[in-house]
């Protein structure tokens, strides 16, 4: 896989390719967050899609009867009578979008906007990353900075660390430990490095990410059995695993209008993160499904990623014994078990509602 440049040559400016492709929007919402998605809509049709697929996975709010109201035809609604989880919703949505023959797909989350001018420089990438190798697997993403906190620091490539638990690798322990030593102990720091125009994703969010639909025919749609959480690392990640790209553009910013209960920045650790973190419901999906993605997806060294599992569960033992969280460690360490043993779909007691 060809890595881009610290600092690529700028693409040829937009073209109009906003309203010459016909991009359709795929999303999925649930609950009562029309407030939400109401927005999500509104920034992607300022941006200049042609279309929308709504995926209404069991809403309270009457989102055929909104949509209908807010943008006539321009949005179809595929209406489900419960929350099936986001990967059965975004499964059916793609499935719509590329049945209707959309030149381009653009995936967002209903709690995600696209930021001004977006949508022009996803395909504006899209467009020179393909002229270069049309054949390739290849799908353009939108720079979340709390998603993507690689290329933020300056990095062209955000890698997935295949031996590693839960992102936990004893390798990179020295230097977590020195991070958190007090300054007066520290060099100064290096001076930040600019964030680069693209960079290299080995798997990416669902939301912001654009790509032409043959790249389904290449890598198939998301699997229903993940329900929800981390369905999108496993989907984009065979992108990756065919030796293609997934390019982060890192001027075509996607918005969270609300923040993820498992965001690095609410929480002091990853640890702390999975034990208070969240809902119950939450941990146990994402728990199993990235312990399946990395047990079964990712190739790796057993013994390694064995290490690296048992430290991190150790740790995490400890931490749950001072904060009496022993009854969410018990549910993680199950949640862990299951995604290994790939016993994936809807969990007995974590129905969706």
């Amino acid at each position: 896989m060809t890595e881009p440049t610290a600092n690529p040559a700028p693409a040829a400016a937009s073209t109009g390719a906003t309203k010459v492709m016909r991009v359709t929007l795929v999303t999925v919402t649930y609950g009562d967050r029309w407030h939400l998605l109401s927005q999500a809509l509104a920034s992607a049709f300022a941006e200049g899609i042609a279309r929308a697929v709504v995926v209404d996975n069991g809403s309270r709010a009457s989102i055929a009867a909104r949509c209908e109201a807010a943008y006539g035809d321009r949005v179809r609604v595929i209406a489900h009578p419960r929350n099936l989880g986001s990967a059965p919703g975004f499964r059916a949505g793609i499935e719509a979008a590329c049945a209707e023959k959309a030149d381009r797909v653009l995936l967002l989350d209903d709690d995600n906007r696209l930021e001004r001018g977006a949508l022009g420089k996803l395909l504006d990438a899209h467009r020179a990353a393909a002229a270069e190798a049309p054949a390739r697997a290849l799908a353009v993403v939108g720079f979340r900075p709390a998603n993507q906190t690689d290329i933020g620091a300056g990095k062209t490539r955000q890698a997935l660390h295949v031996n590693a638990f839960f992102g936990f690798h004893l390798k990179h322990l020295p230097r977590k430990v020195w991070q958190r030593l007090p300054r007066l102990k520290k060099p100064a720091a290096a001076p930040t490095r600019p964030i680069p125009r693209l960079g290299l994703l080995d798997f990416a969010p669902y939301s912001g990410m654009l790509f032409d639909p043959s790249l389904i025919d290449l890598i198939g749609l998301p699997d229903p059995n993940f329900v929800l959480y981390a369905d999108d690392t496993e989907f984009s990640y065979r992108v990756t695993r065919l030796g293609g790209q997934l390019l982060v553009v890192t001027d075509a910013r996607v918005a969270d209008i609300e923040p993820s209960w498992n965001t690095k920045r609410l929480h002091s650790s990853a640890f702390a993160a999975w034990l208070a973190g969240g809902s119950d419901l939450s941990v146990y999906y994402a728990a199993r499904n990235r312990a399946c993605f990395e047990a079964h997806s990712v190739v790796h060294s057993g013994w390694i990623r064995g290490l690296n599992r048992g430290t991190f569960l150790l740790v995490m033992r400890v931490l749950a014994a001072r904060l009496g969280k022993r009854d969410r460690y018990r549910l993680f360490c199950l949640a862990v078990d299951d995604g290994e043993a790939q016993r994936l779909g809807v969990k007995h007691g974590f129905e969706l509602t």
